[in-house]
């Protein structure tokens, strides 16, 4: 049986994807024109350690002018030549924290993460926030939209009507995929484009955080948006291509207030710091800044190949079951395996809306999870499940071997464990961790308190979920 994006099947049953989809409105708009970078006021003559890659040709969707400097000079210009009244904040990536020692020659995680914060200071940012926190914004709203696209999967099986949240009708289309990835989403909109409505809507931490700086820091802080340059450091090099797409704004049209200004890679910082004669191993620690600076280990995980399904499942069996999972670790999804897959089942209580998505009465919820990482492999699990041999309902995929432990922003190594290195050492993190969860995250309860209300909200949706299209656009070629 295959699985269509209009008329529905039980969630359970086996399923594959049509060779056409349903494109729903809400889901997919076409480009908008691009919006133009402001020049810079001074670039320096060439990037640190090497000449200056060319800048690509612009394309719908994609705002970066023909010509403009690359990313991290322009983010250079802005601390050389700060405006009065303007913040220049920076976030970071949590594959950054354990490969940017390797740019010194040193073994992954070997430089902490408050050095790394001492050492963005020094550079002279205003504030250093951690991505971490906006992938645990990530999970809850990824997390409630899956349990939304269940139960509506369920209520259309059943005959009942869909449910809806917040004037959003839920999606009944599933498997859902993971949308965290700028190479997967590029592939599925310029290969693969009758898969965009099973991707989730969910930006990724980076451009969740950007939204959030420009909009709730913004307001706390006492700026305007336009007066918070928002810069973030990535391990991948299609990070800047995502941060270029034109409705990545916290206001549309000419002189539009981009939600991330400039995007360093991991490397490029590490050669900034050498150029700076700023050694970060001999620099003490500075905690990040607050109260957007927090995270928990499951965020942590984001930077390897099935962090995000682990991270998504530790706070989706507690929504579920209203109840800690046993176990805080999922060994299924971990490891640099191609691909990875497990059955969870999460029991329910008596009267628990969750109920309705159970195989049997008492069965508890069994949810069907697969991990790919590698555009390769993520190929073999988009057409396993298209001929009905694989069957799930939700799916991580990541581009790059490993995830973002593994991206084209990352240093270069000859080591061939470098990998398993790198990944070992987010483990360690997310280990040492206080906060596990990211439901349990107190700075993430405090921000749905004080501006979004819940996950999935109507305001959440506005600020935190996105859409795609069918052929990318060109900032994605970078």
């Amino acid at each position: 049986m295959r699985l269509h994006a209009g008329p529905a099947v039980c969630a359970h049953q086996r399923s594959g994807f049509a060779t056409r989809a349903v494109v729903r409105p809400s889901t997919v708009a076409p480009a908008r024109a691009p919006v133009a970078r402001r020049a810079p006021r001074r670039i320096a003559a060439t990037p640190p350690g090497g000449a200056a890659p060319a800048a690509p040709a612009p394309a719908a969707g994609a705002n970066k002018a023909a010509g403009a400097a690359p990313h991290w000079q322009l983010a250079l210009n802005e601390l050389e030549n700060k405006q009065p009244g303007k913040v220049v904040v920076v976030q970071t990536a949590p594959a950054v924290r354990v490969a940017i020692a390797e740019t010194m020659g040193l073994a992954p995680g070997d430089v902490t993460a408050g050095q790394m914060v001492t050492g963005l200071k020094k550079l002279g940012f205003d504030y250093v926030f951690d991505t971490l926190f906006a992938a645990d914004m990530t999970i809850m709203e990824e997390g409630t939209e899956l349990l939304h696209r269940l139960e509506a999967k369920a209520a259309e099986s059943a005959g009942k009507p869909v449910p809806a949240e917040d004037g959003h009708a839920a999606s009944t289309i599933l498997p859902m995929f993971t949308s965290c990835c700028p190479g997967w989403v590029a592939m599925v909109e310029k290969s693969n484009p009758e898969l965009i409505p099973f991707l989730s809507t969910c930006k990724s931490p980076q451009m969740m955080m950007g939204a959030i700086l420009k909009n709730y820091f913004a307001a706390s802080a006492g700026v305007q948006p336009e007066g918070v340059v928002s810069c973030s450091v990535m391990p991948c090099v299609r990070k800047q291509g995502e941060a270029d797409r034109d409705w990545f704004a916290t206001e549309a049209g000419p002189g539009a207030v981009r939600d991330v200004d400039h995007v360093i890679t991991t490397a490029e910082l590490g050669k900034i710091f050498q150029e700076r004669g700023i050694n970060l191993k001999e620099l003490p620690e500075t905690e990040y800044d607050n109260p957007i600076g927090a995270g928990s280990g499951g965020a942590v995980l984001f930077g390897t190949t099935g962090g995000v399904m682990e991270a998504a499942l530790r706070t989706v069996y507690e929504l579920v079951s209203g109840e800690p999972m046993g176990r805080i670790t999922y060994e299924e999804v971990r490891g640099l395996e191609g691909i990875k897959a497990a059955t969870v089942t999460i029991p329910t209580s008596e009267g628990s809306p969750f109920k309705a998505l159970e195989s049997a009465p008492g069965a508890g919820v069994t949810l069907r999870v697969a991990v790919a990482n590698g555009l390769g492999n993520a190929k073999k699990v988009i057409k396993g499940v298209s001929d009905g041999t694989m069957q799930y309902d939700f799916i991580e995929v990541m581009a790059c071997p490993g995830g973002c432990i593994g991206g084209g922003g990352q240093p270069r190594s000859t080591d061939k464990l470098i990998l398993s290195k790198r990944q070992a050492a987010m483990y360690q993190l997310d280990e040492r961790t206080t906060i596990r969860r990211s439901h349990e995250n107190p700075a993430v309860q405090e921000l749905y308190k004080n501006w979004l209300e819940k996950p999935n909200s109507h305001l959440a949706h506005e600020k935190l979920h996105t859409h795609y299209v069918p052929g990318g656009v060109g900032g994605d070629d970078k």
